[in-house]
């Protein structure tokens, strides 16, 4: 079969940026080989990434991959969510709640800022025209149905690309579509914590949806059914899990109070399905024959940070803030300032839950930064 090569990004929040800049380095490393993707998959601030990365991409991979690099310099908070008059109204609706009114409570903060900062900076026209043209082949973002359950993957594709079946074993469905806000939003849209997303196109998969990484926050069953031969990982935790004992860790050691709970949770639900699904690729490949009857080859790349430096980013999150936004100087943005007072837990698990929040320019081009100082591994 021709060879065929598909990018995927995991869902991360505002260490999005961090996977630009590791993005941006897989680029370089695809440009140099002559490997660029044509099917790109992505979840959550992954969506954001693909999305951006396939409106540039008539700009060349590496121009593509710097241009989603500066979008997210110049992200603030503000451009998201406002955390404090999210909070009140929250408090005064649950409040409503318990007093009999008819008032529901739909999440803790209310993210219809992002929708106007997706609608003015990601570059829809030039991805449709890209797609169309076949500059990429396909670009596919993935949600979480209410209704159903199940992952969906909402596809805007050329008319040369093959719609992927139902996946039974996963209950993962693959909707055509032209893509849209509402996509990217529902993709972001973390259970509890950001508003659920209405999504109306196309019609009959219309509904309420949550974030797609609740299910498949790295989106590497989806690319595999594009048949690709070839992918690139992008994502903030490792390809591979702690290893020895639970004395011989050096962090999330102590008694978890709920926020280290909660990071655990993140940790967990971001990481362990995708280690998983790169093992499974790996059996995969042991047991791949050139006959037509058995599984091709699927080589891979990663890009993220290594388990030795599992850590960076949390603690680049907790710096930042310290050196910024601590004390006095939260007088610069209150509204950065608040949520960081709202998070506790020990200093690792405090710039974990930090750092998936932290949409301010003094974190986020420091991340990026990180992000390009990943090293590329291979798989076996």
């Amino acid at each position: 079969m021709a060879e065929r090569i598909g990018l995927v990004v995991a869902g991360a929040g505002a260490r999005g940026a961090f996977e630009a800049g590791a993005m941006a380095t897989l680029a370089k490393r695809m440009a140099a080989d002559n490997t660029p993707p044509s099917i790109l998959v992505g979840t959550s601030a992954g969506a954001l990434n693909v999305v951006g990365l396939g409106g540039y991409f008539d700009l060349g991979l590496s121009a593509a991959a710097g241009e989603v690099v500066h979008q997210w310099g110049s992200l603030t908070l503000d451009d998201v969510f406002e955390p404090v008059s999210s909070i009140v109204g929250s408090g005064l609706r649950y409040l409503g709640q318990l007093a009999g009114m008819p008032v529901r409570l739909p999440s803790l903060l209310d993210t219809e800022r992002l929708r106007t900062t997706l609608l003015e900076q990601l570059p829809w026209g030039r991805l449709h025209e890209n797609i169309r043209e076949g500059t990429i082949d396909a670009v596919a973002v993935t949600a979480t149905s209410v209704a159903t359950r199940g992952t969906v993957v909402f596809v805007e594709k050329n008319c040369s690309v093959k719609l992927p079946p139902y996946d039974p074993r996963r209950n993962i469905t693959y909707v055509e579509t032209t893509l849209g806000v509402e996509h990217v939003l529902a993709s972001s849209a973390v259970p509890g914590l950001f508003h659920p997303v209405q999504v109306k196109e196309p019609q009959r998969w219309s509904g309420w949806y949550v974030d797609g990484g609740l299910l498949l926050n790295t989106p590497l069953k989806p690319a595999i059914a594009f048949d690709v031969n070839r992918l690139g990982v992008v994502a903030t935790h490792p390809s591979t899990w702690p290893t020895g004992l639970p004395s011989e860790q050096l962090t999330h050691t102590g008694k978890p109070d709920v926020f280290g709970a909660a990071a655990l949770s993140l940790r967990a639900m971001l990481a362990d399905r995708m280690i998983e699904d790169l093992r499974a690729i790996e059996r995969r490949n042991k047991r791949a024959h050139p006959y037509p009857d058995k599984p091709y080859r699927i080589d891979f790349t990663f890009a993220g940070p290594s388990l030795d430096r599992a850590g960076e980013i949390a603690a680049l999150a907790d710096e930042v803030f310290r050196e910024q936004f601590a004390c006095l100087r939260g007088a610069q943005n209150p509204s950065l300032w608040a949520l960081a007072r709202l998070i506790g837990g020990e200093a690792a698990d405090r710039g974990d839950l930090l750092s998936f929040l932290f949409f301010d320019p003094a974190f986020t081009e420091a991340a990026a930064e990180l992000g390009r100082a990943v090293e590329l591994v291979e798989s076996g």
